[in-house]
């Protein structure tokens, strides 16, 4: 761990870095008034280089931050770093000015991340841990031919054509169906197939169905994210290879992405950074991922986040993705709780 004195240094170089885009000398360091020599300052930055926080590029003099320095500036960063009041309050009149759909916040969501940090956002739709049920419908169709028309509290619908052992009348079927959503109305799959013990042999089929349905449901990926901000991104001069940025495409495209960080992000506890070498993606070494959850811990949830080049403002990036968590997190609280 660098000491004080290297730890301001260090500071100064990633953000003069980020800022300018050039490497930094030690005549610019100097110059930021840390009370001690420019030849103190030269062994401070041999000592930052040595222990691995900084390199020295063969085409300059100055040095830049490795991805061991950016690491060490954004754990002292991650505690300080907040929006203004202002922006604050901009960001949640603007969520109170779209209608209350869970597609409108996402879409929300992704356009202000990427305004706000000047790079690509990703936002995906909140998703239950486990499905529950809220109402179900059983229509006859032909004879033996049923529609099972399930509805998940989750405001989606699922249908399933049962075929019975005798024919049954609407009232008969409706009965039924009345029944079970008394019974199971606000239950996992799990749950209801612990009840499912008693009851007639279409209560015990239906049953069967309904947990079958909802298991499955439980088992979809997240669907593919809301991204906004892609122009923003493909302008940083770190991506101004052609090749970098058909790979990079490619990626966010195929879903990719989505599926090398989610995993990590959903065991995680608050804003998550991976950087460079961090990402598992090839395409993504010369990224950086900065990532939360949002929504009901153990209920329901997505993710939104940011990518960019390794030499992204943190310092904007981060307390932005944190806030928006914040808002959706109370966004899907109120329509879900």
């Amino acid at each position: 761990m660098p000491t004080p004195r290297r730890e301001k240094i260090l500071n100064i170089i990633v953000e003069e870095y980020i800022s300018k885009g050039v490497p930094v000398g030690s005549e610019h360091v100097a110059r930021k008034g840390l009370g001690v020599s420019s030849a103190t300052i030269r062994n401070e930055m041999m000592a930052l280089e040595e222990e691995g926080y900084i390199m020295h590029p063969h085409t300059s003099a100055g040095r830049v931050p490795t991805e061991k320095g950016y690491r060490r500036y954004i754990e002292t960063l991650m505690g300080y770093a907040r929006l203004t009041q202002d922006e604050q309050l901009m960001i949640r009149h603007q969520f109170h000015q779209v209608e209350r759909v869970v597609e409108e916040w996402a879409r929300l969501a992704a356009a202000i991340l990427s305004g706000m940090v000047h790079n690509a956002a990703l936002v995906t739709l909140p998703k239950p841990v486990e499905a529950r049920l809220k109402h179900l419908e059983l229509v006859p169709l032909h004879e033996l031919f049923v529609l099972l028309v399930l509805v998940l509290k989750e405001a989606k619908l699922r249908q399933q054509v049962l075929t019975l052992q005798e024919p049954l009348s609407q009232e008969e079927l409706s009965a039924s169906a009345r029944k079970l959503t008394a019974d199971y109305a606000g239950l996992t799959a799990s749950q209801i197939s612990a009840r499912n013990k008693k009851g007639t042999p279409l209560e015990k089929q239906v049953t069967n169905a309904i947990v079958e349905m909802m298991e499955a449901e439980g088992q979809e990926e997240y669907e593919e994210p809301y991204v906004d901000g892609l122009r923003h991104m493909l302008r940083q001069p770190e991506f101004a290879s052609s090749e970098k940025i058909a790979a990079l495409l490619e990626v966010i495209e195929q879903k990719s992405l989505l599926k090398s960080f989610l995993p990590r992000v959903i065991r995680g506890e608050g804003v998550q950074v991976f950087i460079g070498r961090e990402n598992k993606e090839k395409a993504m070494r010369d990224c950086s991922v900065i990532v939360t959850r949002y929504g009901i811990p153990g209920e329901v949830g997505g993710a939104l986040g940011v990518v960019g080049p390794i030499r992204m403002e943190y310092d904007r990036a981060i307390p932005t993705v944190r806030f928006l968590s914040k808002v959706m997190s109370e966004l899907v609280g109120d329509l879900y709780g």
